[in-house]
């Protein structure tokens, strides 16, 4: 027993570091690329890529859920080291994406046509638009082609591998970015070297998969095949509709900013998502490592007791992972992109109070969301999922015409908390059989402890003011210790 926990200990340990480190790495060189891209190609980009970006997402929408029943199958057969049952499982993956990949793209194609009706505003050609619009999609494509193999490693708590692989393209076609923004700018170029990336990062991890487990997919029992694809599709069935939902929730705020709005103010956004974005990553590839254990630890045989503990630890290590992130957010956001993009680029602060709020329901939704998946519950909250993300459109829609860029993340927020409500309640009457009272106590507690946060930092903090580095960096260090504390 203590052997199991130390080496759980250890690969937490290392695919945290590992990732930590990594995103940091990323974080930094996307702050100095954005702030030369903004200076020589105009934020008018910003917003057509963040338009580009929601799409597809939506198109990923194709993937219907099997990455996340594939993950969650290959936990037991990875534990026990049953190598037949992971080849059946990766054969099924890849084959299946495959076909994904070439649905996805279609979709692609017929999106192009409308373009000009998503993105009224284009200062460019609609010809020039598409083209921009199809080097994304060439990259949304080749990921299904070449990045199932990413999983089989992350399933195995050895995500640290693929972060090494990340880091090093990152950081290599990164300073080619750098190179043709000062000196041949052009998007193309940029987007070009983008999906050359996430090509050959993923060449590179599939090598290092075929050399570590073998060609898994190429020696296959076909009577696991025929146990498995009917767990498959009866998992995607139940799975479909909160991907849908998911969608919705984060995947149209631009589109719609950009009809109704302009696709410049998708832009001036996008600074701050990018933001969000990188804070949601780095927390995600912290607990990637810890779902990686909560998986294998809840598949270990534990009793429902240790399974209810386990699960009620991993809530509060998302809520202190999400509150540090969102406070340091709310309170160093404005000042930052006001040094690193210019005044001119700042929101007001309710838009920054609403994007840290969804973030920590992003962080918070982290845990029913995988225990949905250990626990195969799907099925439960379909009713609700389309309720919420139809409800979530109306909201949107109605008030980003009255409130602007508020309006449409208050839809999200208040879907949000519904989806996270709902799921909870599930929960609480399905699996652990406790009272649903306990867990909406400690989401309020940890709103409540949220709110007192940022009141009580900001108010330490306000006599912390200049628009110098020197500044800010204080401003930093002084905001990031007491939100520790």
């Amino acid at each position: 027993m203590n052997r199991e926990i130390n080496n759980r200990t250890k690969a937490v340990f290392l695919n945290s570091s590992v990732a930590l480190t990594s995103q940091v790495i990323q974080v930094l060189l996307g702050f100095l690329i954005r702030s030369i891209f903004i200076n020589t190609l105009g934020v008018a980009y910003l917003g057509y890529n963040s338009v580009f970006s929601n799409i597809l997402q939506m198109l990923n929408l194709a993937d219907l859920g099997i990455g996340v029943a594939i993950t969650s199958l290959l936990y037991k057969p990875l534990a026990v080291g049953d190598k037949d049952r992971v080849s059946a499982l990766m054969y099924f993956y890849k084959k299946i994406y495959q076909i994904m990949g070439t649905v996805v793209l279609l979709f692609g194609v017929v999106i192009s046509i409308f373009l000009g009706k998503i993105i009224p505003d284009a200062n460019c050609s609609i010809t020039y638009l598409r083209i921009l619009f199809f080097i994304n999609l060439a990259g949304t494509v080749s990921t299904y082609f070449l990045a199932y193999k990413r999983t089989l490693l992350i399933a195995d708590q050895k995500s640290y591998s693929t972060n090494i692989v990340d880091t090093v393209m990152y950081f290599a076609v990164s300073g080619l970015q750098i190179f043709f923004l000062l000196t041949l700018p052009s998007f193309i170029i940029y987007l070009a070297l983008n999906i050359c990336k996430n090509i050959i990062s993923n060449i590179i991890i599939s090598i290092r998969v075929n050399k570590e487990y073998g060609k898994l997919e190429n020696t296959v029992a076909p009577n696991l095949l025929v146990e498995y694809k009917p767990q498959i599709f009866s998992y995607v069935k139940d799975v479909f509709v909160s991907r849908v939902g998911a969608v919705i929730y984060y995947s149209t705020d631009s589109v719609i900013i950009s009809i109704f709005q302009g696709s410049l103010l998708s832009g001036y956004l996008s600074n701050y998502t990018m933001i969000t974005t990188q804070l949601t990553t780095v927390a995600n590839m912290v607990l990637s490592s810890l779902q990686a254990t909560f998986g294998n630890y809840i598949n270990s045989d534990k009793t429902l007791e240790e399974q209810k503990n386990m699960t009620d630890n991993y809530f509060c290590v998302n809520f202190c992972i999400g509150n540090f992130c969102m406070v340091c957010f709310v309170l160093l956001v404005q000042p930052f992109v006001k040094l690193v993009f210019g005044q001119s680029l700042v929101l007001e602060f309710s838009t920054v109070a609403w994007l840290g709020s969804i973030f920590l329901l992003t962080m918070l939704i982290q845990l029913p969301s995988q225990v949905f998946i250990i626990y195969k519950l799907f099925r439960y909250d379909r009713e609700i999922i389309i309720t919420s993300a139809i409800l979530n459109i109306i909201i949107s829609t109605f008030l980003v015409q009255k409130l602007g860029i508020d309006g449409v993340l208050i839809g999200t927020f208040v879907t949000s908390l519904i989806y996270l409500f709902s799921r909870f309640y599930i929960i609480s009457k399905n699996v652990f059989k406790v009272s649903y009272l306990s867990y909406i106590g400690k989401i309020f507690f940890y709103f409540f402890i949220s709110a007192v946060s940022i009141i009580v930092i900001a108010l330490i903090c306000q006599n912390i003011t200049g628009d110098t580095i020197k500044s800010f960096v204080f401003r930093i260090a002084a905001v990031s210790l007491l939100a520790i504390f």
